[in-house]
């Protein structure tokens, strides 16, 4: 379970990451865009890059940081003598 809550929060923070990069390469691809779009003039007047979006949010993964601290008391108590 301690292993299951690791991976979960080191996939949380790559998957950040990610999004991260992710969003600013977008940033720049849309600016690419606009201006290819601003060069072409009237014919592109229409084009519109509104729907141009990276849409995932991974921060909205809960975090377990709490739960992993709390396995780890539990595993480092001496909860077999507590119970006799």
């Amino acid at each position: 379970l301690v292993a299951a809550f690791g991976s979960i929060a080191s996939t949380r923070s790559r998957l950040e990451e990610l999004q991260s990069n992710y969003s600013q390469r977008l940033a720049s691809l849309r600016d690419g865009l606009n201006q290819t779009l601003q060069r072409c003039g009237r014919p592109c007047d229409s084009v519109s890059l509104d729907g141009l979006a990276f849409s995932a949010n991974f921060s909205m993964i809960p975090g377990v940081e709490q739960q992993l601290e709390a396995l780890r008391d539990v595993s480092g108590s001496n909860i077999e003598a507590d119970l006799e």
